[in-house]
């Protein structure tokens, strides 16, 4: 969602992507929503517009490649690279460097050292194609995304913030030669060119995960027929509400649902038993965060989302305290407990460098990043932008 918003510079009521995975219009079947989901313009769209090129590499959401003005090789969920790359004469150079779109990460806590080795890898040939690329392409806009540190994150944390964790050094390291790639990349790129490091998120150590549906079990709202749900197509007729991965709440309703039944009159009161009931929630663990409280606040569907798409979001969003990671797991029968992963997600602390004074940094969104890329680029943003250009004097 938040890569989406980067290079679209709208919310999702516009762009109308709400989470790596969805549910087809109208049904209870789960799909991973790629490019072609994706409504509007992107960010290189208005600048081929503007006659101008774009190198985009590593992009969530931007697979399969579509045409543009340029060379774009999709990031995460890409099926396969040779339909990952636009145009397709690009892919015998990225196969000749090694190149992989991600990290074989799956169970990556069972075998560290294939990880670490894989993640070193991915990483060397990232640092070659991207420098090949700058050095060697016409561009006026080039995006390079790094996802490595990511999947090292929801892993490793742990062994991040113990000095004494046999893969604390192993970590570090990552990031000593991230510092390295990050430099060789700053070097290549002009000294008068504006230049953005940016993440789309902050990471840091998890508490205990979280699951929402499992407390939705417990207060009746939630039922399935089978006894272990695979997905929301298990949904039990009478099923009131249920949540998808992170915090994303919807209401059963008729007429959106196949056996939907709640009506407007009753949506509105379940959604406000809901947000009750999970701003009452507490962890009584002895050593919880935040003062055990999972969940600070409930945003309702029009507080976040405005747009055409807006029908597709989902009718309540949990927002949630640092050290209590939200998952949509169906088949979980208790409120809390831990997998494999060990950091999450948060909000609150993500990356922003930008090599110029006249780039406020105050109250940023990451949606503020398309306006502003086209505004230092001489383009007019198009109105439909939910982002500012945070240029000073734009």
């Amino acid at each position: 969602v938040s890569w989406t918003g980067f290079m679209t510079g709208k919310n999702p009521g516009k762009h109308g992507i709400y989470g790596f995975t969805d549910l087809k219009p109208g049904s209870l079947t789960l799909f991973f929503p790629n490019a072609g989901n994706v409504h509007g313009e992107t960010l290189w769209d208005v600048v081929a517009r503007a006659g101008k090129r774009s190198i985009v590499m590593n992009i969530p959401g931007t697979y399969p490649a579509r045409p543009m003005n340029g060379l774009l090789v999709s990031g995460f969920v890409a099926v396969s690279l040779e339909r990952a790359v636009y145009p397709a004469t690009l892919l015998p150079r990225l196969q000749s460097a090694g190149y992989k779109v991600d990290v074989e990460y799956a169970n990556a806590d069972q075998r560290p050292d294939a990880f670490f080795a894989d993640l070193g890898a991915v990483l060397e040939a990232r640092r070659r194609v991207y420098l090949d690329l700058l050095r060697n392409e016409p561009w006026d806009l080039f995006i390079g995304v790094v996802t490595e540190c990511d999947r090292l994150h929801h892993y490793f944390w742990s062994e991040y913030v113990d000095p004494g964790a046999p893969h604390h050094a192993k970590f570090l390291d990552v990031y000593r030669r991230l510092d390295d790639v990050l430099g060789d990349l700053v070097t290549a790129v002009p000294a008068d060119v504006p230049l953005f490091v940016v993440a789309d998120h902050g990471h840091t150590l998890i508490h205990r995960e979280f699951y929402p549906n499992a407390w939705l079990r417990a207060q009746g709202l939630l039922r399935f027929t089978a006894d272990k749900p695979k997905g929301p197509a298990d949904l039990d007729p009478a099923s009131k509400v249920f949540v998808l991965d992170p915090g994303r709440i919807y209401v059963h309703r008729k007429g959106r649902f196949p056996l939907g039944t709640v009506g407007d009159t009753e949506a509105a009161d379940l959604l406000g038993r809901v947000a009750e009931g999970l701003l009452a929630l507490r962890d009584e663990s002895a050593d919880a965060p935040a003062g055990g409280c999972p969940v600070p606040r409930v945003y309702g569907r029009d507080e976040l989302y405005h747009g055409p798409a807006v029908e597709a979001a989902p009718d309540m969003v949990i927002h949630f305290n640092d050290g209590y990671d939200p998952k949509g797991a169906l088949a979980k029968t208790e409120v809390f407990g831990r997998s494999a992963l060990t950091g999450m997600h948060t909000y609150a602390d993500s990356l922003f460098f930008v090599n110029r004074r006249d780039v406020p940094t105050d109250d940023l969104d990451i949606i503020d990043l398309a306006p502003t890329i086209l505004t230092l680029l001489g383009i007019e943003p198009p109105a439909d932008m939910d982002g500012r250009a945070r240029v000073a004097g734009a």
